[in-house]
């Protein structure tokens, strides 16, 4: 923040500039102030109106703001638009590129993350075939046609997410796919001293408590007015707390998380590629019931991957 002055024909005017870096280069906001010297307590009563106004000239509308600040919202949106730019610049062949190499980045990411047994090869073999797949290849299969799903701008409801878990965990039918668990299930982190794992502090509800736990996850993902970064990364985390299926509700965090960015014009996440800082921003969010934690992991991987797609295209 800075405070400007211009004089013409001998007479001051102030104005209140905001700049942001976005790919070393910066973007300044200006709101004229007036002729009189503004206290630094008036200048702080204009700021925070002001960045509101930034963030719905950027969005086209109005977002909600309590985990991350405005000033990270109006860069978060800043770098959306420089990306969007970017890629909108790029031939069609090299568009398209981005787009495969990404989401099978992704699928593979997701995948591996949860220890299933594929590699690449299995994927870029998926991507390119429907028939004759092998089991590691129809996993993968899968987890590309879920990726696709959630890029069509589908209505988030109870039967989304079922169907979406049902694609994603077709081919584990003791998994019950695409639908809610009818048992106790604990979560479990990594612990050298058991193979089986260390019991995280936090238990998922009841399976007589879920029906009625998603049909408000969807009433809140329907009405909040939080801006994208928050409701993603509050998505993934009130979804994994719920833990509503037997198996795969990290991927199906993972999935809406980015359905999320995705509605609102944001570039796919490949949000475990950091794999054990997601899992421990996850896990202490959950344990401590701070999901502030995980919003801004899902922040900072937002822009260490976009950052790395300016430089690389912008070479």
């Amino acid at each position: 923040m800075a405070l400007r002055t211009k004089t013409i024909s001998g007479k001051k005017y102030y104005y209140l500039d905001l700049s942001y870096f976005v790919s070393n280069k910066s973007k300044t906001f200006s709101k004229y102030i007036g002729t009189k010297k503004p206290l630094q307590s008036e200048v702080a009563k204009i700021e925070d109106p002001f960045k509101s106004k930034i963030i719905s000239k950027l969005a086209g509308k109005h977002y909600d703001n309590k985990l991350i600040s405005k000033d990270d919202l109006i860069k978060a949106l800043l770098f959306r638009d420089a990306f969007n730019n970017i890629f909108a610049s790029l031939s069609g062949a090299r568009k398209r590129k981005y787009e495969v190499d990404s989401t099978i980045l992704f699928t593979l990411t997701t995948l591996t993350t949860e220890d299933v047994s594929v590699s690449l090869r299995d994927v870029q073999n998926a991507f390119g075939k429907n028939r004759h797949l092998n089991t590691r290849e129809q996993i993968s299969k899968n987890m590309l046609e879920a990726v696709e799903s959630i890029k069509e701008n589908h209505i988030l409801d109870k039967k989304y997410l079922l169907d979406l878990h049902k694609t994603i965990m077709a081919s584990f039918e003791e998994k019950t796919p695409g639908k809610l668990r009818k048992q106790q299930v604990y979560l479990h982190m990594q612990d050298t001293k058991n193979p089986l794992g260390k019991e995280i502090a936090y238990r998922p509800p009841h399976y007589t408590r879920l029906n009625r736990l998603i049909d408000g996850f969807v009433e809140w993902y329907k009405l909040t007015r939080l801006n994208p970064i928050e409701k993603a990364a509050l998505a993934h985390y009130n979804l994994y707390k719920a833990h509503p299926f037997l198996d795969g509700n990290k991927r199906i965090c993972r999935l809406i998380l980015n359905k999320t960015l995705l509605d609102e014009g944001f570039p796919l996440l490949n949000i475990s590629a950091k794999k054990e800082r997601y899992f421990q921003s996850l896990i202490d969010s959950v344990e401590k019931d701070a999901p502030k934690k995980l919003a801004e992991f899902t922040l900072k991987e937002f822009f260490r991957q976009t950052k790395e797609f300016l430089a690389l295209h912008r070479t």
